[in-house]
């Protein structure tokens, strides 16, 4: 199928979980809104939820771009990982989609973000950890860890570390993620001193 079908599929599914929200599309929606025959949308997505999948797979690596224009002047690891927690908490908490389904819809789209986010959490964690890789740390680990933090505090706000802003954020990174850039922490087997 040619990129422009699964385009025009991808954004008629989008658009469809903006405006309908997760339960109420279906494939005969995103067929009819992106101007195919439905057997071509099944060609390319036979179950509904390989779609919705796919769809937030593509906003993700749209927000890794944006993540990854707001980083690339800055200098350091250390920058980068402060200013990069404050972006992702600003981006993903603003996400029309997210915000929407999260308000209407968190039975849903929980399960998406967390027992089956598997497939979110490799794309986010390798893109990271290539990035991290350079730094000399310790580039899965610490990139999966930092990918867990941001999308508990994302979908878990309250508590009594204050995330209100983009300066709580940068604190908060400070003082508990750029520590975790070291790359001679304890590894497996090696107790931390208390």
């Amino acid at each position: 199928m040619p990129d422009e079908s699964l385009g025009r599929i991808l954004d008629a599914a989008y658009a469809g979980m903006l405006e309908q929200g997760l339960r109420r599309l279906t494939m005969d929606d995103v067929a009819r809104r992106a101007g195919l025959a439905r057997i071509t949308v099944y060609r390319r997505f036979a179950r509904k939820s390989e779609l919705i999948e796919a769809v937030l797979l593509r906003e993700l690596r749209r927000f890794l771009r944006a993540f990854e224009q707001e980083l690339a002047p800055l200098p350091t690891a250390a920058e980068r990982v402060v200013e990069g927690f404050a972006v992702t908490l600003r981006l993903v908490r603003a996400h029309p989609l997210l915000t929407r389904l999260l308000a209407t819809e968190p039975e849903t789209i929980l399960p998406q973000l967390t027992v089956e986010a598997g497939p979110y959490l490799a794309v986010a964690r390798r893109y990271l950890a290539e990035r991290l890789r350079t730094e000399g740390a310790r580039a899965d680990a610490v990139a999966e860890t930092y990918v867990r933090i941001a999308l508990s505090f994302v979908l878990t706000p309250a508590g009594v570390v204050p995330l209100r802003d983009d300066e709580d954020a940068r604190a908060y990174a400070r003082r508990h993620l750029v520590p975790l850039l070291r790359p001679n922490l304890p590894t497996e087997g090696n107790q931390l001193e208390l």
